[in-house]
């Protein structure tokens, strides 16, 4: 039931400000404006996304701390939602969001929301335990090898 809601919030939105345009520059204006917003998030979209892919990149070679591009892949992803919604409205609120001083304001709530959805989901998943078959053998983990420690690898630092 609250998706109808919002549904229809976003279309009676979008067709109040393309009646609004209209009324203020008229029709011709009104859709070649719509139209041009459409085509600007698109371009500003995949330049965005080029960015956040090689974040991407340069995260899993290390380069990067990994958690760095983590919101702006989330944040990006919402705003090739709106960004593909048609209408101005959200078209224009998909672009703003992609913008660096919005991101950097929203960096730190869509890490807080993601920690708490991931612990949400952590706590639910521990207190299950799933068993996929197989044999179980008892034994024990011997971490020396002649009586001298084995030591495991260290990644590089992160910069």
């Amino acid at each position: 039931m609250r998706i109808r809601w919002i549904i229809l919030l976003y279309v009676v939105l979008e067709i109040a400000a393309f009646a609004g345009l209209t009324a203020w520059l008229g029709f011709g204006w009104a859709l070649l404006i719509t139209l041009g917003a459409a085509v600007g998030g698109y371009a500003f979209l995949v330049a965005r996304g080029r960015r956040v892919v090689a974040d991407l990149g340069r995260a899993a070679r290390n380069e990067i701390r990994p958690t760095e591009p983590l919101p702006d892949t989330a944040l990006l992803g919402l705003s090739s939602v709106l960004v593909i919604l048609p209408g101005i409205v959200t078209t224009v609120l998909g672009v703003v969001l992609m913008a660096g001083p919005v991101r950097r304001v929203a960096r730190p709530v869509v890490t807080a929301f993601g920690a708490k959805r991931v612990a949400g989901l952590v706590s639910a998943v521990g207190t299950r335990t799933v068993f996929l078959g197989g044999d179980v053998i008892d034994g024990e983990v011997v971490d020396t090898t002649d009586g001298t420690p084995v030591f495991q690898r260290q990644l590089p630092p992160a910069h």
